[in-house]
């Protein structure tokens, strides 16, 4: 019993597993992190209402959006931003790990009468002919990402965004992270149920690691029959760091942002957005090769 509880309070190595789509696809977990999504007074897995309707309004009035554009929703969840921007008369696609989620967009769309393509797809490798004028991933699902998933993610991103076309999003911010401290708790049926609808003992354990400004929240759940992990990784941004990877990974003209509504960049606030384009691949290809050198060297010190 020692060893098993020592193991579920040991700090991981950073990055060292991830679990993501599990949460997705577990029919009980999903299940609630729906709810969280259409809980019109939290910002659990969705923002409020009210922002959504601020975000969406600023989104149509700063990009344009309405018949003839190509719009994309990475991480759609249950449709709160592809069915909003649909009713402008634009082209929109919603992209999910979730069933359930994407069921109830596909929902919402039918509802409405709005031609919403949802599609089951992971972001991080979904490929087709199709290029967008605005792709959008809200929530800060970047800041879950390991650093091969942001590569992989910007790659798909730049491969589908039409000449011109932009990509914005939000981060959690340096200013968070000052305010995440390292704990460990423990429950019976830990966070009210949410983990699974059998009997179960929960196990939560927040990490810092100082260095990468990254934190970590591990959930063991422990029931009769199996024993599972879940880990939540946050990365978070200055927005000098955001832009660097950004430039880097392919993007040019970073506009960083307060949040989703346009409100200017505040040092002091938990997250902000980031807008960006693809530069043209020609220039992209000549900037790779001369960085190709730098990251060599760095590997190698």
């Amino acid at each position: 019993m020692f060893e098993q509880l020592a193991a579920v309070n040991a700090c991981p190595a950073l990055y060292a597993t991830t679990t993501t789509p599990e949460l997705w696809s577990d029919p009980h977990i999903s299940g609630k992190m729906l709810a969280a999504h259409l809980d019109p007074n939290l910002d659990l897995s969705s923002y409020r209402t009210a922002y959504v309707e601020q975000a969406v309004a600023w989104m149509i009035d700063s990009f344009g959006i309405g018949e003839g554009v190509r719009v994309a929703d990475f991480g759609c969840g249950p449709g709160l931003y592809t069915t909003r921007l649909a009713r402008t008369g634009a082209e929109v696609t919603g992209l999910d790990l979730s069933t359930r989620s994407l069921d109830h967009a596909r929902s919402l769309a039918a509802h409405d009468g709005l031609p919403v393509r949802h599609l089951l797809r992971n972001y991080l490798t979904y490929r087709e002919a199709t290029r967008y004028d605005l792709i959008i991933m809200i929530m800060r699902d970047y800041c879950a990402l390991a650093p091969d998933g942001r590569a992989a993610l910007l790659r798909t991103v730049r491969e589908h965004l039409a000449p011109g076309g932009s990509f914005v999003f939000d981060v959690d911010s340096a200013a968070a992270f000052a305010g995440v401290t390292e704990q460990a708790s423990y429950a019976p049926a830990l966070m009210d149920g949410f983990w699974s609808d059998q009997p179960y003992f929960g196990f939560h354990n927040t990490f810092r690691y100082e260095h990468e400004r990254v934190s970590l929240d591990t959930f063991a759940i422990v029931e009769a029959e199996r024993q599972r992990v879940f880990f939540n990784w946050v990365r978070y941004f200055t927005p000098e760091e955001l832009t660097a990877e950004l430039v880097a990974a392919g993007f040019t003209g970073v506009r960083i942002l307060g949040d989703l509504t346009g409100a200017p960049y505040d040092d002091r606030a938990p997250h902000f957005t980031a807008c960006a384009s693809p530069r043209p691949a020609g220039a992209f290809a000549a900037d790779t090769g001369r960085a190709g050198g730098v990251s060599a060297r760095r590997s190698s010190s």
